[in-house]
Parts: C-alpha cells; structure tokens; sequence
C-alpha cells in the first residue's frame, strides 16, 4: 500500500467527479482525498468556496463536522473553480 493512500480514510456517501484540465474524470472519496487536491492540484489558488472547503474537510476529518458538510462545500469549491462533472 502507498504512504499517501486514502482507503482507509472518511469516505463520502456518494465520490464526487472532477476533471482538473484536459485529464479524465476522477473521483474524489472523501474529505483527505479532497484535501490533497485542493492543496496541491487545484487550478485557483484563492476563492471564498476553497477556503470552506478546507475548512470543513479539515472539520469532518477531525470529526468537528459533518462528513457530508464536508463534501458539499467540496462540490462548491469544484463549482468555483469549474471542474466539477
């Protein structure tokens, strides 16, 4: 198993598809997941909606929310930033 795998991490009720640039589709689990691609493969660096998103996947991970807050404020920031399919 890889050091940074999410497996075995909070998983969501349903993933949520992005596609970031001309890649194909992929499936984000959970709010760890969630974290890492908004940390280091995001395409904006800034917008009210990444900073929630942030917020509340850091929140769910250390159990202070709602996991499904969580992934909606993902959506939003994948809304924001135009990668959500």
């Amino acid at each position: 198993m890889y050091p940074n795998s999410h497996t075995h991490e909070l998983r969501w009720t349903a993933p949520v598809a992005i596609r970031i640039g001309r890649r194909s589709s992929e499936f984000i689990h959970g709010p760890a997941e969630a974290i890492d691609y908004l940390e280091h493969r995001w395409p904006f660096l800034d917008g009210p909606c990444l900073d929630t998103a942030k917020l509340r996947c850091v929140e769910a991970m250390n159990r202070l929310a709602h996991i499904e807050v969580a992934r909606e404020a993902f959506i939003s920031a994948a809304e924001e930033a135009k990668v959500l399919t």
